[in-house]
């Protein structure tokens, strides 16, 4: 693989490697809500909210919109920059899929950054559902990308997928009640971070280990 292709790849790393970085931002935002705010019961879009009422108030919501927007396109960035190469040839499907899948997702969640919910309710709704079927898709499509070679990642990743499409049904059926809505939804979205964190080490690894890169799997 020429190097600057590899130097692009260990890039890519680095933007997933950094997206636990993404909890710990949401989770200072919500240190500084309002008491009323709950993890457990308030949606994420609640933090990004500019409006304060006397039920909720989020002053760090500008932080809150720039880590949608920020995390989510290094999402994006990290699947361009790591997935598509493959082996020489053609890349694998699964990495394709992945790939496609990473970005439709990304730009979604990018877009939630630029419509918060209390001031454009609808397209608020309208830009976040996707995430919710995409992202965990993507998951699973990047898991089977590295199939061939590293079947930890891939059985980390399935159960990581399956289990944020859980989250994400249970999302769904909690939204049409008043508890357990920010539990649920965070159920369905938190566990891809440290994941995509633990697909950029063992890329990084590999390229410390074995000058033959860990790479999707071709065809597959």
């Amino acid at each position: 693989m020429p190097l600057g292709r590899r130097r692009f790849e260990v890039v890519g790393a680095f933007c997933w490697l950094a997206q636990p970085l993404y909890i710990a931002a949401e989770l200072l935002v919500a240190a500084g809500a309002s008491a009323t705010y709950s993890l457990r019961d308030n949606t994420i879009s609640d933090l990004g909210s500019i409006g304060c009422t006397p039920a909720l108030c989020s002053p760090w919501h500008p932080g809150m919109n720039t880590a949608f927007v920020a995390f989510s396109l290094l999402r994006v960035a990290g699947a361009l920059l790591l997935l598509p190469s493959g082996r020489p040839g053609r890349p694998g499907r699964a990495a394709v899929t992945a790939t496609v899948l990473w970005l439709v997702s990304g730009v979604f969640s990018a877009a939630i950054g630029f419509v918060p919910v209390d001031q454009h309710p609808s397209l608020h709704v309208l830009v976040a559902v996707p995430v919710f079927v995409t992202q965990p898709v993507a998951v699973l499509a990047t898991a089977l990308a590295f199939k061939g070679t590293h079947r930890g990642l891939t059985a980390s990743g399935v159960m990581v997928g399956i289990g944020c499409l859980v989250g994400a049904g249970a999302f769904l059926v909690a939204s049409a009640g008043v508890s357990w809505v920010g539990f649920w939804e965070r159920f369905a979205l938190w566990p891809a971070y440290p994941w995509l964190a633990v697909v950029g080490a063992v890329v990084l690894a590999s390229r410390r280990v074995s000058p033959a890169p860990l790479e999707p799997s071709v065809g597959r």
